[in-house]
């Protein structure tokens, strides 16, 4: 699949914003101390602005933007309309979190609402993995690791942005480093687990088997469909190099996990943890845009067979 600026945008983006939204909201959850209002507030501002940024930059994807609202009438049956019912609902939720938290974050309001919020979050980055997840003529996507690691990856991301505002706040922040650091290693097995599962899978379909013979014979087309490039070859036929996607992996998982690892147990162990944190930031969003142009890039569409390609 042809990996879109404004899809990867959407998805880095939304889960930085939703999971640091989850951590502020178990965060207030177990009890806040007063001195971390602030934190807690400026963090619900920041996590709703990078998820604005995001559903923002998903409009720029739609071909006719002026119905953009139909997106939300088919919630019954698609993934996409509830993505979008689910991001709106989270607001008033956040924001009423937020409210509590002003008001008295010691009242047992702001714990209940803590954990709305956290759920609220967390349901809305579900709500986008579904969207891949349910699509069956693409293998890589349509699978019990998509929905799951969405899920991790959020909490990854968010609570490396976590760490940062708490050393920003208090200078320090060892618990919550080292939770970011188990986030960042349960993040980097889940990936390497993906690589694996899709690397070993045997093709949906192949050329024999879609016009009816066993699924191993033999068989090309006699002549191109088409002589020149169109919709399907450009949006679903889009192929990557194996050595590139091999170089881009190590990448990946280099500055996308291993380096926010690495950076998030030197703040555990507070050596210079908000210079660390910072570039724990840095290295997730940089890491998880280029692990995010893979997931599409990687991403094989049945209807490619029609052209000869393998999926």
């Amino acid at each position: 699949m042809k990996p879109a600026a404004s899809i990867l945008l959407l998805t880095t983006l939304t889960g930085f914003a939703y999971g640091l939204l989850a951590w502020l909201g178990l965060y207030v959850a177990t009890g806040t101390p007063a001195a971390a209002r602030l934190m807690v507030l400026s963090g619900v501002g920041v996590g709703l602005v990078l998820a604005t940024l995001g559903l923002m930059a998903s409009a720029l994807h739609l071909g006719r933007k002026e119905r953009a609202w139909r997106a939300f009438s088919q919630w019954r049956s698609s993934w996409l309309s509830r993505e979008g019912v689910a991001a709106v609902l989270t607001y008033p939720i956040v924001l009423g979190f937020a409210w509590s938290e002003l008001r008295d974050p010691a009242a047992g309001l702001a714990r209940v609402l803590g954990v709305a919020a956290a759920l609220a979050s967390l349901g809305t980055v579900y709500c986008t993995s579904m969207i891949y997840a349910s699509l069956k003529p693409i293998r890589q996507w349509h699978n019990p690791h998509t929905a799951p690691d969405y899920l991790i990856y959020a909490l990854f991301s968010g609570g490396t942005l976590f760490v940062l505002l708490h050393a920003l706040a208090f200078g320090t922040g060892a618990a919550a480093a080292a939770l970011s650091a188990l986030a960042a290693l349960c993040a980097l097995i889940a990936k390497r687990i993906y690589w694996r599962h899709i690397d070993m899978q045997t093709p949906l379909a192949t050329l024999a088997s879609a016009i009816g013979l066993p699924k191993d014979t033999p068989a090309r087309p006699l002549d191109a469909p088409h002589f020149t490039e169109n919709f399907i070859l450009r949006e679903m036929g889009f192929q990557i190099a194996r050595r590139h996607a091999a170089k881009l992996r190590r990448i990946t998982l280099g500055l996308a996990f291993a380096l926010p690892l690495s950076l998030s147990v030197l703040a555990a162990f507070e050596l210079v943890p908000l210079a660390s944190s910072t570039l724990a930031v840095l290295c997730a969003a940089l890491g998880l845009l280029t692990e995010r142009w893979l997931f599409f890039a990687e991403a094989t569409h049945v209807s490619a067979l029609y052209y000869g390609r393998r999926i």
